[in-house]
């Protein structure tokens, strides 16, 4: 019997974390959010409907994005608490429609690769 991949391996489609920045930015661009409500949104993509995001990572990709100027945080005092909410600038759309357009690219790609990978019955 075949030693097969662990569900974590890159081969099994869990591996996907990579495209956490454009849809981090999909969900700023669409409406301005805190930390806690992007962490919430980014199960609804479909790269990361099975496993969710890491918050830790999602909170250290937006200081990164932040940092970048793709992204501007505003501190709102709210009930005696500091709430951070973090809204697309124009570097963050720019960086965003490149995203779509290399993202493209890639999935013309993938469907070329996969046309190209042998069948079962061609590797027997």
């Amino acid at each position: 019997m075949p030693n097969l991949p662990s569900k974590k391996c890159a081969c099994c489609g869990d591996n996907l974390d990579r495209f956490v920045q454009p849809v981090i930015l999909s969900i700023i661009a669409k409406e301005p959010s805190n930390g806690y409500t992007v962490i919430k949104k980014i199960p609804e993509y479909a790269t990361f409907t099975e496993s969710g995001a890491d918050p830790t990572g999602v909170y250290r990709y937006l200081k990164i994005m932040q940092n970048k100027g793709l992204i501007q945080k505003t501190t709102i005092d709210k009930n005696d608490t500091n709430s951070s909410i973090y809204s697309i600038t124009d570097a963050g759309m720019t960086c965003l429609n490149n995203w779509r357009k290399t993202l493209q690219e890639y999935a013309h790609k993938i469907v070329c690769l996969i046309q190209e990978l042998p069948t079962d019955k061609e590797t027997d």
